[in-house]
């Protein structure tokens, strides 16, 4: 007799990544519940989502408090901690140290994620690639301003990829931190310091991930202008460094004309 072999009718299933995604606040009450609820109302089940909180004296922790069961009840994880820290830096360390998914990443207290980001970015999920970034609307009160489109290949002249949508393998945090004497361009220097160390690839996804409201810290252009400089100056060539100085000083005078 001839034994046939049976081809097995189970498809292998790729597993399911956990993303970790960190709010930090600090007196966040009138903004911070747009965020929780936008994680929240994720179509994705793999999540762990960290507030990081500065030591709110006005009623942010309450609010993180009511969230805290309506995450349990859905199944997620959640976790909080509030106290003290060194600036937005120091907070954002704090999160990636507590976060345990495969992927990391960030919304602050003010902004918020598209409906379906997360089962979009673990749908994208490649071992080729270490950082996945997507684009970010802008708001004012209210008000769509622009859309933005991450260019990462463009990181050497600026801050051309949107820190909202940006998801990072969480092994990435054990070798890189955000600098405590950044107070705005920490996310600019943490991606410069990454990419240019040649280990980890990024993968633009050409879709709305996330959502910020203008204002806060990158509210203050000079200063985000004059750390960007300093962080390019610290990673290129002084050759590059002149260029994109050059580059830049064309490009507010050309704005200054009209």
């Amino acid at each position: 007799m001839v034994k046939v072999k049976r081809k097995s009718n189970l498809i292998k299933m790729k597993k399911s990544i956990s993303i970790s995604v960190i709010t930090i606040s600090y007196n966040s009450g009138n903004t911070i519940e747009i965020t929780m609820q936008s994680i929240l109302n994720q179509d994705y089940q793999h999540i762990e989502y960290i507030i990081v909180d500065g030591g709110s004296t006005d009623n942010t922790l309450e609010l993180i408090k009511r969230y805290e069961q309506k995450f349990v009840e859905k199944g997620l994880k959640f976790k909080y901690i509030s106290e003290p820290d060194k600036g937005i830096s120091d907070a954002f360390n704090k999160g990636a140290k507590m976060a345990t998914g495969d992927l990391v990443g960030i919304i602050n207290s003010d902004d918020w994620l598209e409906p379906g980001a997360l089962q979009l970015v673990a749908k994208n999920d490649d071992p080729v690639y270490s950082l996945y970034c997507g684009d970010l609307k802008l708001w004012k009160k209210g008000r769509l301003i622009a859309t933005r489109k991450s260019r990462p290949y463009l990181l050497w002249l600026g801050m051309y990829v949107m820190h909202p949508t940006v998801f990072v393998k969480r092994a990435i945090y054990d070798d890189f931190q955000f600098d405590l004497n950044h107070k705005i361009a920490m996310d600019y220097d943490f991606l410069t310091r990454v990419t240019r160390s040649g280990k980890f690839k990024v993968k633009y996804l050409p879709t709305v991930l996330a959502h910020m409201e203008m204002g806060g810290a990158s509210s203050d252009l000079a200063q985000m202008r004059k750390e960007e400089m300093m962080v390019i100056k610290r990673n290129a060539s002084m050759p590059l460094y002149l260029l994109v100085k050059l580059l830049k000083k064309t490009e507010r005078l050309l704005l200054s004309n009209h």
